[in-house]
């Protein structure tokens, strides 16, 4: 340790206490120490006891707490109560994520986010959240932005620099420190059922060229990221919320495909890396018992020291934080009981444990202490292990000096004025405009004259997003001369065959044009098939907008016009929290139609698409570049 002790002494004295344990650092002493973070945080850690190491690793949720007496519904955390700051204080906690539900408005965020840090026993708080943008966002009155295959389309990386610029401007005025993004998955399966548009492209250059301008953006607002999911999640059939996926790649094929853009990000200045409950056996093909059964499986990505140490540190020479995905996911919490995922994930080459225990209630605290000894334990007994936590708190530590901080009260009108501002919703509007793509549009169906249509059907398996498609159509009335427009729905799941064929031709028989507004279609869609037969054969404009992957048409034949919007609703996959991404679907019904006043599209589309679409054989039906202009 190359640091002058002597020196050092007397400004440290007010931090560590006469029984090696911490008090709370002064801003003072922060400012003082952020001068010289490297040196500073050797210090601090060779100071710190067991347990204040430990809390350095720990990335703690608390949702919910208690249930409603009258209703047994969860009761989400918008506020500190005082169990939950006296467990931050107690266990030294290092780091909070943030979830939809307790990101509610700016006033509430700044006095959670504020309370929590008031409530650190040491050094300021990591607090995360997941604002990726699009399908994956946790602000609810914040600015989404379209999602990163819709920035991908627009093939314009300035976008993807005003994305992050905006996610990381507004969560630093919440006093949110870390977003755990961008997703530099490749999304080379079409049935990947949890990437999908969170992904920029199945294209690597295309996703450099995107994840490395988003990074700039957030950075710019001086807070860190998270690249998601190490090894790579895009090539999997399986939900890690539910189950464990395998990465079948060969060694050369998985370090061409998904270790490429991790590679390129770390080299371009990525703060952190979050690992994936994946296995790939061409890199690791350990076999491990499952310690809540007896069955036998490959070892996760999170557990593996081949992969989190050998590749990202001693390979790739990665230098920034390694947090896990979250703890409580299936794939982990089906299988392993939580004190072994957290050894498991920090001895594997982790800094940071994600959400290793859901407590909810003071009665489940006992858990949090469960883990503290059990770790503890191993420390002892574990030279090896106990260097390894004192590294990880070291990275952790080092990180929060180099950011710079403090203990500081946010401003709550700065907040207010910033999250979700109209400068901000204007910017969301033009980048969503930006990315719409046409794949198909037979007989220049698109766009259509809303003076010559009356009757509009719209269709998807879905109310409110039947809601959302009517709600901007009747906008594209009143900004195109409120000509007659009557409009009518109709929900059924489109997968299914519910659609009696005769009622639904003397429905289509009555419409000027159908909305088929589709959401992640798979194998025959067969009532969606029968829509556009059906649609076909009484000569009825039909409209197809996939509204989530862009990869709907594979499944629908004869489809003559085709959008994709990528995405319609932000969905948080952990407990069903929805948001609609207002600004997708606007811009997706507004190229629909022209303005019969100017002859000019209200939307004209210029996006490409970013990934291949494929049909069951795999051959490819539209290519990545594939777009259609209006003439």
């Amino acid at each position: 340790m190359n640091i002058n002790k002597l020196i050092l002494s007397t400004a440290v004295l007010s931090v560590v206490g006469c029984s090696n344990s911490m008090n709370k650092i002064s801003n003072q002493d922060l400012t003082q120490y952020q001068q010289h973070p490297q040196k500073y945080a050797d210090y601090i850690v060779d100071n710190m006891n067991d347990r204040e190491l430990i809390g350095q690793t720990l990335m703690m949720d608390f949702r919910s707490w208690g249930k409603d007496p009258y209703t047994d519904e969860e009761i989400p955390v918008t506020r500190l109560n005082d169990e939950i700051s006296n467990m931050i204080s107690d266990y030294h906690i290092g780091g909070v994520i943030l979830f939809r539900q307790n990101l509610v408005n700016s006033n509430q965020i700044v006095e959670l986010t504020d309370a929590l840090q008031a409530s650190s026993s040491n050094l300021p708080l990591l607090i995360a959240t997941d604002q990726e943008g699009g399908y994956v966002t946790r602000l609810q009155n914040g600015t989404e932005m379209p999602g990163n295959m819709a920035l991908a389309a627009s093939g314009d990386a300035s976008n993807a620099y005003l994305a992050g610029k905006i996610h990381g401007t507004e969560l630093a005025a919440l006093g949110i420190n870390y977003n755990f993004g961008p997703v530099v998955d490749v999304n080379v399966s079409q049935d990947n059922p949890i990437i999908g548009v969170r992904s920029y492209s199945s294209n690597i250059d295309l996703i450099n060229e995107m994840s490395t301008a988003y990074m700039d953006g957030i950075h710019d607002a001086n807070v860190i990221n998270a690249l998601k999911h190490f090894p790579g999640h895009g090539n999997v059939s399986v939900d890690s919320h539910y189950d464990l996926p395998e990465v079948s790649y060969s060694r050369q094929e998985w370090e061409d495909v998904d270790l490429a853009p991790f590679k390129y990000a770390i080299e371009h200045g990525a703060d952190s890396i979050m690992s994936a409950h994946v296995t790939l056996p061409s890199v690791d093909d350990t076999v491990i018992k499952a310690t809540l059964s007896d069955k036998e499986m490959l070892i996760p990505a999170t557990f593996s020291k081949p992969i989190l140490t050998g590749i990202l540190r001693d390979e790739l020479g990665f230098e920034g934080l390694v947090v896990t995905d979250a703890l409580d996911m299936g794939a982990i919490a089906d299988n392993f009981d939580r004190n072994y995922a957290v050894k498991a994930s920090l001895e594997a080459g982790a800094d940071i444990a994600l959400m290793p225990l859901q407590i909810t209630s003071k009665a489940e605290i006992q858990q949090l202490e469960s883990l503290y000894a059990s770790l503890e334990d191993e420390m002892k007994a574990n030279p090896e292990f106990y260097e390894r936590i004192k590294e990880a708190a070291l990275r952790v530590i080092t990180k929060k000096l180099k950011m710079g901080l403090v203990y500081s009260p946010s401003d709550k009108q700065f907040a207010v004025d910033t999250v979700g501002s109209e400068q901000h919703k204007l910017e969301e509007q033009a980048v969503a405009d930006a990315a719409i793509t046409v794949i198909e549009n037979q007989n220049n169906v698109l766009p259509v004259d809303p003076s010559e249509i009356s009757n509009i059907l719209v269709i998807s398996d879905e109310d409110s997003r039947n809601t959302l498609v009517t709600k901007y159509l009747k906008q594209v009335q009143s900004e195109t001369g409120n000509h007659p427009m009557f409009i009518s729905d109709i929900k059924t799941p489109l997968l299914e065959d519910n659609l009696d064929a005769n009622e639904l031709r003397n429905t289509i028989a009555k419409s000027d044009l159908i909305i088929l507004a589709t959401y992640n279609l798979t194998g025959s869609a067969i009532d969606a098939q029968k829509i556009v037969d059906i649609a076909n054969e009484e000569e009825t404009k039909l409209v197809m907008v996939s509204t989530r992957n862009p990869y709907d048409i594979a499944h629908v034949n004869n489809v003559k016009a085709n959008i994709a919007i990528y995405g319609i609703t932000g969905f948080d996959v952990t407990n069903n929290d929805r948001n609609s991404l207002e600004a997708n679907i606007r811009s997706g019904i507004r190229t629909l139609f022209e303005d019969p006043r100017t002859g000019k599209p209200l939307n004209s589309p210029h996006a490409s698409l970013p990934v291949d679409i494929r049909n069951s054989e795999g051959e490819i039906l539209y290519p990545f570049g594939h777009s259609i202009e209006y003439k």
